[in-house]
């Protein structure tokens, strides 16, 4: 159950992580425009951001030739390169491509869950399904085809030289190869073996279960499983034991108990999942489990522990990256990633929904209060905390600073050469190596000044 809920809440922050770079960084001076939180438009050598909040933003990299947008973010996002390109509506709905040097190109669409349609250069990509009422998929689930008809009245499918048919899925089954077999009616019987691997068997499933594994290994394990009652496994020389009592499905059970002595393993879970304890001296293994109060684990380096529902920590301390994480459901996220090899941190939190810091592994730092998304998310916070922030800071590596106050209404951007101030609908200042302007009303009144001389302007043509 512990690695289910750090499994769900990797993926809660992973669900709008940044694999690539998605907005403006690097250390070349910006030309920067805006009009109130509406617009905004940078541009640094070689890149270029554009964002109509919250109808459409777009970032460039030329370098990359890496072309990103979204239109209402998180409903529709769109990603490309010279390699591939995707895009996705609501993440059910979308489309990849993959452009491949010795085989040409393949397109994957996809209307979850009812529609997928598949083309390439080669027949391998060529694909249609309208689930559940007929299609074929390809190179989908681990299989290389896929055939279904008004599923699941029939449903074949392959890989290599396995192949199987299957009526009524799953209760009948009948797959074959030289080397793999798997045939059932359920609940009546069932088989499935692979030479030299495994071997599986159940009468009347789920209630009477056995079978072999590890084949190809010096010590191979065989179970038994009779459901509701008892589960039994050990290994041929019985280094490897384990006994469930009451088991209902998997390693769900009343009462269980196993260890391995080539591992220096224990293992032993009471009350189904609410109370777990295992470790591992051969792996460096630790987990203890009192659900909901309290879990801990430790493997590899890497540690996870949540004391109730709501408090949950991560660590990892690796060759490539040293993470401290931390969140207290909705209201604290903390994490601080150090990558050692490149000396470089990425610091980030947020106290929901009152604010949120971030300093990224260039060096850049921002702060905004308000920030309404209770968890992490670059282009959602780029796009969306400005229509509620009171404040916002940013201090980039490129020697530029940024001060907004309520929802942008006034705007102050400054560095050691430039200073530009901006209320919309009434002033626009800019002071630039001595020169000034000064636009009301978007050049009803204006002032343009430098060190000799000055110009006054009226009516947005006249100049004095």
């Amino acid at each position: 159950m512990l690695k289910y809920i750090s499994y769900l809440i990797f993926f809660s922050f992973s669900l709008f992580s940044q694999s690539f770079q998605k907005s403006i960084y690097g250390i070349y001076p910006s030309e920067y425009k805006q009009f109130w939180l509406f617009y905004e438009k940078e541009e640094r050598i070689g890149q270029s951001q554009t964002i109509f909040r919250p109808f459409y933003s777009s970032y460039y990299d030329k370098k990359l030739n890496h072309f990103y947008s979204t239109s209402f973010y998180p409903l529709y996002y769109s990603q490309s390169t010279n390699y591939w390109n995707k895009w996705s509506f609501l993440f059910l709905f979308g489309n990849e491509s993959t452009k491949h040097e010795d085989i040409g190109e393949d397109k994957d669409y996809v209307f979850t869950p009812l529609f997928q349609w598949g083309k390439g250069d080669t027949p391998k990509d060529e694909y249609f399904s309208f689930f559940p009422l007929f299609g074929k998929w390809k190179s989908k689930l681990s299989w290389s085809e896929i055939n279904f008809f008004l599923f699941p009245l029939y449903i074949d499918w392959n890989h290599k030289e396995f192949e199987a048919k299957s009526i009524l899925w799953p209760f009948t089954l009948y797959g074959k190869s030289d080397v793999r077999k798997e045939y059932r009616v359920l609940p009546f019987f069932s088989h499935k073996s692979h030479v030299g691997k495994f071997e599986h068997n159940s009468i009347f499933w789920p209630f009477i279960s056995w079978g072999r594994d590890n084949l190809d290994k010096k010590e191979p394990t065989s179970y038994s499983f009779v459901w509701f009652v008892y589960g039994y496994k050990k290994s041929y020389y019985e280094n490897m034991k384990s006994f469930s009592f009451l088991p209902i499905i998997g390693t769900w059970s009343l009462f269980s108990y196993g260890y391995d002595k080539r591992k220096a393993e224990i293992d032993f879970t009471f009350l189904f999942f609410l109370f777990q304890y295992s470790y591992s001296n051969d792996k460096d293994f630790r987990r203890l489990v009192i659900f909901p109060f309290y879990g801990y684990s430790y493997y590899a380096n890497k540690e996870f522990k949540f004391i109730t529902p709501f408090y949950i920590r991560m660590r990892a301390d690796t060759y490539h990256e040293k993470t401290h994480f931390y969140y207290f459901v909705p209201f604290f996220i903390y994490s601080n990633k150090f990558f050692p090899k490149e000396e470089r941190e990425d610091f980030y939190i947020k106290i929901w929904p009152f604010y949120r810091f971030h300093r990224d592994t260039e060096g850049n730092v921002e702060w905004n209060a308000f920030s309404l998304f209770p968890i992490r998310s670059t282009t959602f916070e780029k796009i969306w905390d400005p229509f509620w922030s009171i404040l916002e800071y940013k201090k980039l590596i490129n020697g530029e600073k940024r001060f907004y106050i309520f929802l942008r209404i006034y705007t102050q951007r400054w560095n050691n050469n430039e200073f530009h101030l901006h209320i919309p609908f009434f002033i626009n200042y800019s002071s630039i190596d001595g020169k000034r302007n000064i636009d009301i009303l978007y050049g009803l009144v204006g002032l343009e000044q430098n060190q000799y001389s000055y110009k006054w302007k009226f009516f947005w043509f006249l100049e004095i």
